[in-house]
């Protein structure tokens, strides 16, 4: 028996929790920008209101290089920087804003590869775990920083690209230079590369996800900044783009321009101390682990998904009412549907949307309990 269920569909868009480390989450973000509107060179840091889009006056000018990755340490009130041209780990002492070197320390020392000023850092972020961190642009390396105490950088190794990763794999730096990192709560960090793309890093095991391509953005928009904004939302902004920043509902990473704004700066870089809030006080919708490779009650196919249909076989199942839900990898509901089994090897169809962003995702069946009964990953690829 086959059943086509379109009208049930319900289209979930919930948006991440939002988390700060200390409480109230920022309502600003730290901007590195030219220093006139148009300009190319990126040593103005300025403070963003991320309610407004106001920005203020130049705070500092780091005149020794341009800059283009940078982090927030909130409960020292310091930003932590490395300049393009050389390979150091600097920070700002935010209250009195004096620039320190931290001496003898080198990102490329850490790694053991050599420094270019074309290939240089351009993407930071602080963790919860008060770790900064940084990827260097062919994924060779993650390095950390400590942030007390005397800073000390550790390479933690080569990231490792999911299986269902494929042709986007991370170690493409012509394709995943560049870009901006923010973090979850749950030990994950999130690259958003140049090209708009989209991948989850856990920091333990150093395992990469693609989780997607960024839709309705410019064609010409290269993401330079991100920051997680007071509503749980990734805010970006591009270096060479000074029409719009964008807001990005990463329950589905379509991306919307921000309220216009006449004095909005093309910015290289973005950072405050908000994180995705992904834990859950009750049981979680989905926890992912390697649990759930084992054996499953449903199959599904074809995968990846090409275009707009996917086929959920059931396998001896007792029949009843189930729900079907697509999900994404940090488990919101994207897509849920209602199903009555009657037959031990029937098959149902789930109408994915067109604006339904390419990523990674998770089928998971529930029955009338509310209980999972079965669960599997497929990746959601489009052909235009």
């Amino acid at each position: 028996m086959r059943k086509i269920l379109r009208y049930g569909l319900v289209l979930l868009t919930l948006p991440f929790f939002l988390h700060s480390a200390q409480g109230q989450p920022d309502r600003f973000a730290y901007a590195v920008t030219a220093l006139n509107k148009g300009g190319s060179e990126w040593v103005a840091l300025r403070k963003l209101d991320t309610q407004t889009g106001e920005f203020g006056g130049t705070l500092l000018k780091m005149t020794d290089s341009s800059v283009a990755a940078i982090a927030y340490d909130r409960k020292a009130h310091r930003l932590y920087y490395a300049p393009m041209n050389t390979d150091q780990l600097r920070c700002i002492d935010l209250a009195t804003m004096k620039v320190y070197t931290i001496m003898e320390q080198s990102f490329s020392k850490a790694g053991n590869y050599k420094f270019q000023p074309s290939n240089p850092i351009t993407r930071m972020v602080i963790a919860p775990d008060d770790y900064g961190y940084t990827i260097t642009n062919d994924g060779n390396h993650l390095i950390r920083f400590s942030t007390h105490a005397t800073p000390t950088l550790t390479d933690l190794g080569e990231l490792l690209d999911d299986p269902l990763n494929k042709e986007m794999t991370i170690h493409n730096p012509c394709a995943n230079s560049g870009g901006d990192m923010v973090a979850d709560d749950a030990g994950h960090l999130y690259l958003i590369s140049a090209s708009n793309r989209v991948y989850k890093v856990d920091i333990a095991t150093r395992m990469t996800t693609f989780v997607a391509s960024i839709s309705g953005l410019p064609q010409q928009f290269t993401s330079n900044g991100a920051a997680v904004d007071e509503n749980g939302k990734l805010l970006i902004s591009g270096s060479g783009y000074a029409d719009a920043y964008f807001i990005v509902d990463p329950a589905t990473w379509n991306a919307l321009p921000s309220p216009p704004n006449s004095k909005i700066y093309g910015s290289a870089d973005l950072a405050n101390s908000n994180v995705f809030h992904t834990k859950n006080p009750t049981p979680p919708i989905l926890i992912l682990n390697k649990s759930l490779d084992r054996p499953s009650k449903i199959k599904v196919f074809p995968d990846p998904v090409l275009y707009d249909e996917v086929s959920i076989q059931f396998n001896e199942l007792p029949p009843g009412n189930y729900t079907i839900q697509l999900t994404n990898v940090l488990g919101r509901k994207v897509i849920q549907q209602k199903a009555i089994i009657t037959e031990p090897a029937q098959t149902e169809i789930m109408y994915i949307p067109g604006y339904t962003a390419q990523g990674l995702y998770y089928i998971r069946v529930l029955n009338e309990n509310n209980i999972l009964v079965g669960t599997q990953k497929l990746a959601v690829t489009r052909r235009w």
